[in-house]
């Protein structure tokens, strides 16, 4: 199917390729394009015992499935798949973009494709299939290595390395993890030309099938046929060892259609000497593994960012020149990115809470609809996946926003039930007088976190106690989200999977009188708006904040950020923060015009607020600089606002990961016309123009800034899932993020934020399928800056970034007489790892198939899909390991967990088994193929140990 139709039953291209030549028909809704491919599919092998099918994304084929197949097409399917004729190739729900999504995501997507393949079919697709993504991330191979693939093909990565790739082989080993290495090494084909083998002038070889494929339908000219054959072949099997791979896909919606040339193609006595091999991706990894050939290795280097040298983007197959750089889509569509991750981080929440509460004695909650809730949400955060790249119309985007609400909406009700459902266990004579909030703190990590969390309530004069009835200091200030509502700044510590609870009531008067504590009220200094010309004069007036790690000198002349004193190097570093922006080529007599996904700006950025205004507001927890930044001197709303936080935590570890950072929140738009927002930070730091950012949260990559004969600007930004720092031999900074944006090191000491664009592209093919990026919205997201020697940064760094991505979770909901406030909670204990790990997924993954492999064989040959309930006491975790080989002295050391202490909490472990990433697979049957690698040597590409485990849980009594 074509990638960009989005999820079924969306409207999206108005016309569709018709089997016949130059014909469209109108097609509505893409379950129309997904009834036809797979209903046409499973007819044409039934007849035709010599064709071949590879399937790839799950979740059209899984509506398909339940939906519109019939009992006799999934019979007929069970014994194309037992026949190998119908192939599960990659067999994720989706095909995710590997540029902007987090490594979370990924997973969970790979997890809830082949849960289902394994628990309808008993199987585990044994090759992968990326070919969509702009760029291809180290992540992959590693992740995919421990998936358990064998072989593994892409198709987009920069045009110069692809030309020299095709120049010798394409071919490689692709070890992806510095840590790693062979462990986790995975082959990879890079296909001649972009997915589907369409030439260029410079490589009219690579045209050759596409010709052969119009000759063949409608012509019949066997002799030309031959003539672009062999100019085919001569070109790519030298690459390929011989063997041609030929994926023939997006011709048309028809698999008679899709069949027929290739029919007749491999009848001719022309073809009948060639390894004609365009069908399964098995045929192709077998015949290339049985040459025993030598394959270079490619170490821990990605494909990003990417460029090509391909013809103009047509509706379904979007493609760029040499001229383009596909860097704008890092921040398209960016509260689309946001919102997918602050949904993924709730039902990261939302998982390991509804585990320990399935885990421990309940009452009411209808385990059903509780794990209900938790797919809907997988569904939504794993479909939007391939589309967090920006290519999304108006009317797909919004449908992607409402899943991911609905999904959001039902883990917070399932959370708030297992909150009630915990209560109702506790004593029913303490109950609450009407009036106020109930508030409720999850942390989802496996760490004790110090950190400062946000209640809101509606009356500015609190009074706060906590779950013994305690009081506790907080901090009001205006909400920044409802004018009418006041935001709770409450500092708080909080155990590994824990809770904490807070009732928020108004002060009464007699509690005034009486002195009782109550949040305190900021005190404030606001500073008028100062113009950017007063930037001649920076530096003579500071104003500053401080706490036990920084102290932050602010520019009463500017209103901009000085410099930062560093208690633990006692250095201070000039910082100076602004945003700018980028204006973009909008004309389509340019030669390289901004769109989704390139990134076309026609000079350097540029500063373009005419004043700052600032204010501070002071408080017993934390210190905020609120500065507005004005297009114009007189405009009355800013374009853009920064908040920057610096807290007052305890002293000691509990408190270190709140001390070293300093918070800033940004919100940036309605942005004008063809312009594209940065956010700058520029240092005096000697850096080199050397930058370090994350692939998919995962691991760091270095990023040396190069010098291009065309857009070096734009081919020298980088995606910035998670982190990202600058550094000299004395201080690094760091910037960590919690969703993905763009990120460049221009110039020395210099960091450049890519958040937010708004283009109106006037190329007719946008037009067509309306997906110009005309948004006129405001995006806000979170950033945490740290500072100091390497040595501080690099120890806190990992577990900073995780901790922003997964903060803690508040529920309110409102106090009346039924509400239990000091209930005798049966609080569980807390869950602790060692600080070098993350305890990445704990969930109920909800599979019904037998634990044996060899009954759920059998229960399918009989027909029956598995169990018939769920078992809630089969829990899916993942160990992820936060820091790579050397990078540590300490805690990149390997760590002996034992499990059966560290999860005592939940319950007993009564059976325990090591299983591949998605959790289908047995990691000692799972037997990956072995290539050989040019330095002599050949690697078995087995899974190492750690990479996930599915557990059976006895709650205990």
């Amino acid at each position: 199917l074509p990638w960009a139709l989005g999820p079924p039953s969306m409207s999206f291209w108005e016309a569709v390729p018709d089997p016949g030549p130059g014909r469209h028909v109108p097609l509505s809704h893409t379950q129309a394009y997904v009834t036809t491919v797979y209903t046409s599919v499973v007819e044409d092998l039934t007849r035709n015992k010599q064709h071949r099918f590879i399937i790839v994304d799950q979740e059209f084929f899984r509506l398909w499935w339940d939906g519109v197949a019939s009992a006799k097409q999934k019979v007929q399917v069970h014994e194309l798949v037992a026949q190998r004729r119908l192939e599960f190739v990659l067999g994720g729900q989706v095909m995710h973009d590997e540029a902007v999504t987090h490594v979370d995501d990924q997973i969970l997507q790979l997890t809830e494709g082949h849960g289902f393949l394994y628990e309808t079919f008993g199987i585990q697709p044994q090759f992968s299939w990326q070919v969509y993504s702009f760029g291809a991330s180290t992540t992959t191979p590693t992740l995919f290595a421990l998936a358990g693939f064998s072989g593994h093909i892409i198709s987009r990565i920069d045009y110069d390395l692809k030309v020299t790739m095709q120049q010798k082989q394409m071919q490689f080993v692709w070890r992806g993890s510095k840590s790693l290495m062979a462990q986790q090494e995975t082959f990879t084909h890079d296909l001649d030309e972009n997915g589907y083998c369409l030439g260029t002038e410079k490589h009219p070889e690579h045209r050759a099938w596409e010709l052969v494929w119009e000759l063949v339908a409608h012509q019949g000219e066997w002799e030309r046929v031959e003539e672009e054959l062999t100019l085919f072949s001569l070109g790519s099997a030298s690459r390929s060892a011989g063997c041609c791979f030929w994926p023939t896909g997006l011709q048309c919606f028809s698999a008679i259609c899709q069949h027929g040339p290739s029919d007749e193609l491999h009848q001719q006595p022309h073809t009948q000497d060639r390894c004609l091999l365009g069908v399964r991706h098995t045929d192709y990894f077998q015949a290339i593994h049985s040459t025993h050939i030598s394959w270079h290795i490619r170490n821990h280097h990605n494909f990003l960012p990417y460029s090509s040298g391909d013809l103009t983007p047509t509706p379904g197959l979007f493609l760029l020149d040499m001229f383009h750089s596909g860097t704008g889509f890092y921040a398209s569509r960016s509260g689309l990115k946001g919102l997918a991750r602050r949904a993924s981080a709730l039902l990261y929440a939302g998982e390991s809470m509804f585990t320990r509460f399935m885990l421990a004695p309940h009452r009411f909650l209808d385990q059903a609809w509780g794990l209900q809730q938790l797919q809907k949400l997988r569904w939504a955060v794993s479909e939007v996946t391939p589309h967090l790249s920006g290519l999304t119309p108006p009317k797909v985007r919004d449908m992607f926003v409402e899943h991911l609400g609905a999904g959001m909406q039902g883990v917070c009700k399932l959370m708030a039930s297992i909150i009630q459902d915990s209560q109702a266990l506790g004593d029913a004579s303490s109950c609450a007088e009407p009036g106020g909030h109930f508030a409720m703190v999850y942390h989802p990590l496996a760490w004790t976190v110090t950190t400062i969390v946000t209640p809101t309530a509606d009356f500015p004069e609190v009074n706060l106690t906590d779950e013994t009835g305690n009081p506790v200091p907080a901090q009001v200030q205006n909400s920044k989200e409802t004018p009418s509502a006041y935001d709770l700044l409450v500092l708080t510590t909080i155990p590994g999977f824990s809770y904490r609870h807070y009732v928020i009531r108004p002060m009464r008067r007699a509690q005034k009188d009486t002195q009782e504590t109550g949040a305190s009220v900021d005190s404030t200094k606001q500073f008028g708006r100062r113009p950017r010309t007063n930037r001649r004069q920076a530096g003579r007036r500071p104003v500053h904040m401080e706490n036990d790690c920084y102290t932050v000198y602010l520019d009463k002349d500017t209103n901009l950020m000085h410099s930062i004193w560093e208690r633990q190097s006692n250095r201070t570093i000039q910082v100076t923060q602004e945003f700018m922006e980028y204006h973009d080529n909008s004309d389509e007599g340019q030669i390289s015009i901004s769109n989704n996904y390139v990134f076309a700006p026609n000079g350097t950025s540029k500063p373009v607020w005419a004043a700052v205004e600032m204010e501070i507001l002071e408080g017993q927890l934390l210190t905020e600089i609120q500065r507005c930044f004005y297009r114009t001197v007189n405009d009355r709303d800013p374009t853009y606002t920064i908040y920057s936080q610096l807290a007052r935590g305890p002293p000691g570890a509990d408190g270190e990961l709140l001390c070293h950072r300093i918070e800033q929140e940004y919100r940036v738009g309605p942005l004008e016309l063809n312009h594209e927002a940065i956010w700058r930070t520029s240092t005096h730091l000697n850096t080199a123009q050397v930058l370090y950012s994350d692939n998919n949260g995962y691991q760091m990559q270095r990023r040396a800034y190069k010098q291009y004969m065309v857009n070096t600007i734009t081919r020298n930004y980088y995606p910035m899932t998670q982190s990202a720092f600058i550094q000299d031999r004395q201080s690094r900074l760091v910037l960590l993020s919690e969703q993905v944006h763009g990120v460049s090191s221009q110039g020395s000491g210099q960091m450049e934020d890519f958040f937010h664009r708004q283009l109106l592209i006037k190329q007719q093919w946008a037009l067509s399928v309306n997906v110009t990026l005309n948004d006129t919205s405001v995006v806000h997201s979170v950033l945490w800056l740290l500072l100091g020697p390497s040595t501080l940064t690099r120890d806190l760094g990992q577990r900073s970034g995780v901790a922003l991505q997964h903060r803690p979770v508040v529920l309110i909901r409102e106090l009346s007489e039924t509400t239990r406030v000091h209930p005798d909670f049966q609080q569980q204990e807390a869950v602790m790892l060692p600080p070098s790990l993350h305890l990445q997924i704990l969930s109920i993954p909800g599979w019904t198939y037998n634990l044996n492999h060899t009954k759920h064989l059998q229960n399918l040959q009989k027909g029956h899909q598995g169990q018939a309930k769920v078992d809630f006491c089969r829990v899916l975790l993942w160990l992820h390991h936060l820091y790579e080989k050397g990078q540590h002295p300490v805690l990149s050391q390997p760590v002996m967990v034992n499990l059966q202490s560290v999860l005592w909490s939940l319950g007993s472990v009564v059976s325990m088994e090591e299983c591949s990433l998605t959790g289908t697979w047995d990691v000692g049957t799972l037997q990956r193929w072995s290539w050989k690698i040019q330095d002599g040597h050949q690697h078995r590409g087995l899974c190492a140990p750690g990479s996930g485990f599915a557990r059976d849980f006895q709650p205990d009594p």
